[in-house]
């Protein structure tokens, strides 16, 4: 049995109660939480970690990303919209990756994941389009390497929209000299592949990672990949995901609103994930929330591309399950859920001038036992309970940029925690100690790290001739 002992902590359960223990200790044995609170016994030989002057929170869960796109980051994404920058910068790019390349994009995103106090994240991968099974290898391998929990959500589109071509002829004569990056996939190839990388690599990594079906916008997936995908997530028991009306030209698919669509071909459900939902309307919020879809907000890139500002506050009042995602790393340039938090509060005290539009509990909470909720994990992870795994970071509130902090909640929303997270556990497991990746090894296997993304990030512009800034 191996067992660590978080002492003499702040711990902010976010259990029902979302009790604020102080003096607390944490017990965790075997990965899983088996004790919280005071007087708590310690068993002989267990590891101790001493926290006076630090906050145990429940790591933080960024319920919509992807990975690889990390290495495009930068500088090649500014001053473009929604499908000027899929088309002219990310899908090129992609297009020109290796397996190595992917290797350590995903290692290089972990890192700055879980430093940045991130346990868990949803990877809607759309890499390696004409080979999702070696693909998958490559990211599996890294994601179990690194220690972080994931859902491996395979992004695929296998029919595209009538007229879509054509406008895609318009959006890339914007950018002639980068290459063509054709999306699409067969339909039964798509499907074949999505079984294979579902056998293998579900619950790899000591049941770590999940794997999904991501169909990627209503638009251009058809009817039977859609119904698949959804039979896929009831059969593993998992969820399946998709992004849903991200700007103002995916409001409307196939002649009605994208919430609208979904509903009508039966594809809206308890296990569904819509990213993003901007453009939806009061009707549709409803379908949602009567359909028990759950919804995951990106105010981070959706503000980089201009595509508008999701009606969060709309979408909690009808009690849709709401989590936090940072989206591309090519369109927030950061893989800083806190940030995110702090933009989310900002942004909608400002649209609708209140300055109460979300508390901080309410940002925290989809942060955390919400943002579990979404991925239907809040029975593994999200608060500190015990039976549950032990998904912690501990902050350190002696950190100048975190002090005063008499109301954690704003503190955690509005004050500065990355540069406090000294400690990270997932699973039970160390994996950020001193504000260090522990998986990397030494000091100088961080920098080399840092030193391969940037050559990578190199190369992959120069095969797909991108270009800084417009």
């Amino acid at each position: 049995m191996s067992a660590v002992a978080i002492v003499d902590a702040r711990v902010l359960t976010m259990d029902d109660e979302r009790r604020d223990l102080e003096r607390a200790t944490v017990l965790v044995e075997d990965g899983e939480i088996v004790a919280v609170g005071s007087n708590v016994e310690i068993p002989v030989g267990s590891r101790v970690i001493e926290a006076a002057g630090r906050a145990v929170i429940p790591g933080l869960v960024n319920a919509h990303t992807h990975v690889p796109q990390i290495l495009l980051r930068g500088g090649y994404s500014h001053d473009r919209p929604l499908y000027e920058w899929l088309y002219n910068v990310l899908y090129p790019g992609l297009s020109v990756y290796e397996n190595d390349d992917i290797r350590c994009a995903t290692l290089l995103f972990a890192t700055e994941a879980l430093m940045n106090g991130v346990t868990t994240i949803v990877d809607n991968e759309d890499a390696g389009t004409r080979s999702m099974v070696s693909t998958a290898a490559s990211t599996v391998e890294a994601l179990v390497e690194s220690g972080i929990r994931a859902v491996y959500a395979r992004m695929f589109a296998d029919q595209p929209a009538p007229g879509f071509e054509d406008y895609l002829g318009a959006v890339r004569a914007k950018a002639p000299d980068v290459p063509d990056s054709d999306i699409f996939v067969d339909t039964d190839r798509v499907l074949a592949d999505l079984d294979e990388i579902v056998r293998r690599y579900d619950r790899a990594g000591e049941g770590r990672i999940r794997v999904w079906p991501s169909p990627a916008i209503p638009g251009i997936v058809s009817r039977r990949a859609l119904q698949r995908s959804r039979q896929i997530a009831r059969e593993r028991g998992t969820m399946w995901t998709m992004h849903v009306a991200e700007d103002e030209r995916e409001r409307v698919q196939h002649m009605m609103g994208a919430v609208e669509y979904l509903d009508s071909v039966g594809a809206l459900d308890e296990r569904l994930l819509a990213a993003h939902c901007i453009d939806v309307s009061d009707r549709e919020i409803r379908l949602l929330a009567e359909s028990g879809t759950r919804v995951s907000t990106q105010p981070a890139s959706n503000a980089f591309l201009g595509a508008g500002v999701a009606p969060v506050p709309r979408m909690l009042r009808a009690g849709i399950p709401m989590g936090i995602g940072t989206d591309d790393a090519n369109c927030s340039d950061a893989v800083d859920l806190f940030g995110s938090m702090k933009l989310l509060a900002l942004l909608h005290r400002a649209v609708s001038r209140d300055p109460g539009a979300i508390s901080p509990q309410r940002v925290v909470e989809m942060a955390t036992i919400e943002g579990a909720r979404v991925l239907g994990m809040d029975d593994l992870i999200g608060s500190i309970e015990v039976g549950k795994r032990a998904d912690l970071v501990i902050l350190d509130l002696e950190e100048p940029r975190m002090t005063p902090a008499a109301d954690l909640y704003a503190a955690l929303v509005f004050l500065q925690p990355t540069v406090a997270v000294r400690t990270v556990i997932v699973d039970g497991r160390v994996v950020v100690e001193r504000g260090v990746p522990t998986f990397l090894g030494a000091d100088g296997d961080l920098a080399a790290l840092v030193r391969e993304a940037s050559e990578r990030s190199r190369g992959i512009a120069d095969r797909a001739r991108l270009q800084v800034g417009r």
